[in-house]
């Protein structure tokens, strides 16, 4: 990828935590992936945790620094981003998160950096309980409407929540795959269908409240119930792993559900689902979901945050939205029974996914953006 920028670098760093391996992280490597490969952008980065997206960004060849959260205090992040911003002369802090916001803006105001953007992933998953929590949230939308430049939301849902907080400032960047690679890893793996009376049907994503995936594990069991055969694929790990598996046991389908654990990439394992289901009571902008379309994978999803948008309103695939397994399981026996119905979209889902969710035109925007707010008397 080649973008032409002014002459002296623009550098970027990134401040993102990093602890897990999900969605906003998988979003995160895959923009300083493409920004590392564009011309005229330096791309930093520092991580609260080692762990996979640390690994990865050094294997790009990114200088990652590591302001370890669980050795050091507030303060001392604040002063790790304080001095990676002047050891890099960075011109444009990107903050993802809403405690690496508010660090990441204290870093950028001590070293003088000219310019600060955030990405707002996806919607708080709970209301903050602790006071301790919700004055960090309040101080976090002070400082975004006051010490920052740009504000990226990832979905029309997002880009309307967020614009009456920060009139003036929201700016709509859908998160985006590289297609084109996806589909050559997609071919490397590619096997002979083997037809089966026996659908399988999968869910992505870390085991916690939000995800649902008890309504996934229910629907598999309503749907055997109804005489229609299938089995259920759970592709990840989380904290509640034991709670789900005892559901399971309770229902007495321990030979319909099988746990995969944490996979990455799991490419391969979507690419062999019938259905991939999407329960959760609310999303940004799934990157599961975009790889599912370019993997030509038929979608079942809840009608919330960045799904629609993703899925065309139903053009590109199934929405449902009643959160109960009966309804999933309403919405999915046609299909499974048909498999002409069950493929009836993923054309569409995949033109789709290439229109407006591919690496390019997404990367020029951010691009675009930097450069808008890059100030050319930084560090003089």
């Amino acid at each position: 990828m080649t973008m032409t920028n002014q002459a002296s670098p623009l550098v970027v760093t990134h401040i993102v935590s990093g602890d897990i391996w999900a969605g906003a992280e998988a979003q995160v490597y895959t923009l300083c992936k493409a920004l590392a490969e564009t011309n005229g952008i330096v791309t930093t980065a520092v991580v609260f945790n080692e762990g996979i997206l640390s690994q990865k960004l050094q294997a790009l060849g990114i200088h990652v620094e590591i302001a370890d959260e669980t050795r050091l205090n507030g303060f001392q992040i604040i002063g790790r981003i304080r001095r990676h911003c002047l050891d890099y002369k960075t011109q444009v802090v990107h903050t993802h998160g809403f405690k690496e916001n508010v660090l990441g803006i204290a870093g950028k105001e001590l070293a003088r950096v000219p310019s600060s953007v955030r990405t707002i992933h996806g919607n708080p998953e709970t209301q903050a309980k602790s006071l301790t929590k919700r004055l960090t949230h309040k101080l976090d939308i002070v400082l975004s409407r006051y010490r920052q430049q740009a504000i990226i939301a990832v979905s029309t849902q997002l880009y309307e929540s967020l614009t009456p907080l920060f009139p003036g400032k929201v700016h709509k960047i859908f998160n985006f795959i590289d297609i084109d690679a996806l589909r050559r890893s997609h071919a490397a793996m590619e096997i002979e269908p083997v037809p089966s009376a026996t659908k399988v049907l999968g869910i992505v994503g870390r085991l916690m409240p939000v995800k649902r995936i008890d309504i996934f594990i229910k629907t598999i069991a309503e749907l055997n119930r109804q005489g229609i055969c299938c089995l259920g694929v759970i592709i990840g790990s989380g904290p509640l792993e034991a709670e789900l598996k005892q559901l399971v046991q309770d229902l007495d389908i321990g030979d319909l559900i099988s746990f995969k654990g944490f996979v990455n990439p799991a490419f391969q394992e979507i690419r062999e689902l019938d259905v991939l289901l999407m329960t959760s009571d609310h999303e940004g902008l799934p990157m599961t979901l975009l790889e599912a379309l370019a993997l030509e994978t038929p979608v079942v999803a809840h009608c919330v945050g960045g799904i629609p948008e993703v899925l065309g309103n139903g053009a590109n695939g199934w929405l449902v939205d009643a959160q109960s397994p009966q309804t999933y399981a309403s919405k999915l026996a046609p299909l499974l029974e048909d498999d002409s119905l069950l493929r009836s979209k993923v054309a569409a889902g995949l033109t789709h996914v290439n229109n407006f969710f591919g690496v390019g035109a997404n990367t020029k925007k951010y691009v675009e953006l930097y450069n808008r707010h890059r100030s050319v008397t930084a560090h003089q």
